[in-house]
């Protein structure tokens, strides 16, 4: 989410971004946040992420900054320019810097294309946890542990939810439809889109998947150049974020097509703009928190630096209404923050709770 652009519609991640001679330039170093460290700070946290001019990154900042806080670390977050080159640069300042850290946390501009920074990082022997896109095969001892979203669940979150809505329609017949993606090469894009087909596989027709972006404008623009060979055809469609959703709904309606009457529509990552949730436009939405991700990412780095071990398979944390899971204990080797789906109608926000926050809290971004 996923995953970009300028700060318009905000969603997860990236865009082109200009030439590795500025890299020096587009990093920015956040310190510890709105708390200030301690004057015995336990050591340093060296995030490496795409910028907080998106808005979901925004919020996982402030996620992992208050975990930081928390926990009596500084955290340093190094902003790339949305561009590889840019972060292997940066990762390269970073470690000829000789600045004592006590754990990187890795998010990649583009997974792949990543794994030589990566592999840098692994080099100096300090932990490192990937966040955010799930980590590619053969990488797998260049990384501690991996925390944040589970792409594979959130798509089959989205999945089911759609397959439950058309059980439900009285005027809605799913049977092909179309899945809008993040940009072609970023893997969590893919991997939502191989999760979702595969769930529906032998209920549904994925006529074509088309790759867009993390915005609305994106979603609009390329939903408009697509839906009009297939208007005619679909009665479902899947958007990897919200975000994009509210483009292509746009573009459904232009086409003459009815969302929750002609075709139905279903999302992958809730935000702040609840418009087209309440007036039944999109079925429902997944609580996949920015906010959580980050502390997430950090409490599991913590977490490892206090036990020096690493529990095999998966943990997925809970998903208590009232309270986050506890700061102790050794970590496995991947923690996934909880993806819980929410209708669309006003009294399913006001009941939902996770770790004590709120949907709009949570989905603020």
């Amino acid at each position: 989410m996923r995953l970009l652009a300028n700060e318009t519609f905000g969603r997860r991640w990236r865009r082109l971004g200009g030439l590795a001679a500025v890299v020096a330039a587009a990093a920015v170093i956040a310190g510890a946040g709105s708390h200030p460290a301690a004057a015995a700070s336990k050591g340093l946290l060296v995030v490496f992420m795409p910028p907080s001019t998106d808005n979901y990154l925004a919020q996982w900042q402030k996620g992992a900054r208050a975990e930081a806080a928390a926990l009596d670390y500084k955290i340093k977050i190094i902003e790339n320019s949305r561009d590889q080159a840019s972060q292997d640069a940066q990762v390269e300042q970073q470690i000829a810097s000789g600045e004592k850290v006590d754990g990187y946390i890795w998010w990649p501009y583009v997974n792949a294309a990543g794994t030589g920074s990566l592999r840098a990082l692994w080099r100096t022997g300090v932990p490192v946890v990937f966040t955010n896109q799930y980590p590619i095969a053969g990488t797998g001892k260049f990384w501690t542990a991996y925390a944040g979203v589970n792409d594979f669940l959130n798509a089959r979150t989205a999945a089911k939810a759609l397959l439950r809505a058309c059980a439900a329609s009285k005027t809605v017949k799913c049977d092909k439809g179309l899945i809008f993606t993040f940009p072609a090469g970023y893997s969590a894009g893919s991997d939502r889109a191989k999760a979702f087909a595969k769930t529906v596989a032998g209920k549904l027709t994925v006529i074509r998947q088309v790759p867009s972006g993390f915005m609305a404008q994106e979603g609009y623009k390329t939903a408009s150049q697509v839906i009009p060979a297939y208007k005619n055809e679909i009665s479902w469609v899947y958007t990897e974020s919200d975000a994009v959703g509210d483009g292509v709904i746009q573009a459904l309606k232009e086409n003459g097509l009815h969302p929750g009457k002609d075709v139905l529509v279903v999302g992958g990552t809730c935000h702040g703009d609840t418009t087209n949730l309440l007036n039944g436009d999109l079925i429902g939405t997944g609580i996949q928190a920015a906010y959580l991700e980050g502390w997430s990412s950090v409490q599991t780095t913590v977490r490892y630096l206090q036990t020096k071990k690493v529990l095999p398979g998966a943990a997925y944390l809970s998903a208590d209404p009232n309270k986050p899971p506890p700061d102790t204990g050794a970590p496995h080797r991947y923690e996934f923050i909880p993806n819980p789906w929410v209708g669309n109608t006003q009294a399913d926000l006001n009941n939902f709770r996770l770790w004590g926050y709120t949907f709009k809290q949570l989905c603020n971004y």
